[in-house]
């Protein structure tokens, strides 16, 4: 959280404008990237995007589309790499909402939305399967460190911010 520009300011019924905007304004003069959620809630903003996302992947890796490291690489090297500086809406508007419409309309049906985890995340667990806590989920973390992970991940985002992308904009 400390290398994490993202603050979620979360408004509750009780909230007053002015009181979301003086905590704005001091997350912005603290460095922070505040946004505001105007409705409390599951899960906010970022991880309701995040679960969306995750919950498709694990679809992709159920029906045998896709393994889990190809999901991986999708991500990273495709739709992830414009996110710092291409937002979801404005990608959305740069591409058409004429085509956006098209490719969601078409694709939608073809998702998962249940309202539930899809199954293989259920069955994993009941394996033990954890992720990195218990030595294998997607990964076999026997074969792969989670420690050389995490710190590719902290020097990318060090130095992202360092170089002035993470800014807002």
């Amino acid at each position: 959280p400390h290398l994490m520009p993202l603050v979620e300011i979360v408004k509750g019924e009780k909230t007053s404008d002015e009181t979301a905007q003086a905590v704005r304004k001091l997350l912005t003069d603290c460095g922070k990237t505040p946004v505001l959620v105007k409705k409390d809630r599951p899960g906010q903003l970022g991880v309701r995007l995040l679960i969306a996302v995750l919950r498709e992947a694990v679809n992709i890796v159920a029906e045998g589309i896709a393994d889990a490291e190809d999901v991986d690489l999708a991500a990273k090297s495709g739709f992830g790499l414009r996110l710092p500086v291409y937002g979801i809406f404005e990608h959305a508007d740069m591409v058409g909402l004429d085509l956006s419409h098209a490719v969601l309309d078409y694709t939608a049906r073809d998702l998962y939305n249940q309202p539930q985890a899809p199954p293989l995340l259920k069955q994993m667990l009941e394996r033990g399967d954890l992720g990195v806590k218990s030595g294998r989920g997607f990964y076999d973390w026997s074969k792969k460190s989670a420690a050389d992970v995490a710190a590719r991940r902290d020097l990318f985002l060090v130095e992202f911010l360092r170089s002035g992308f993470g800014e807002r904009r």
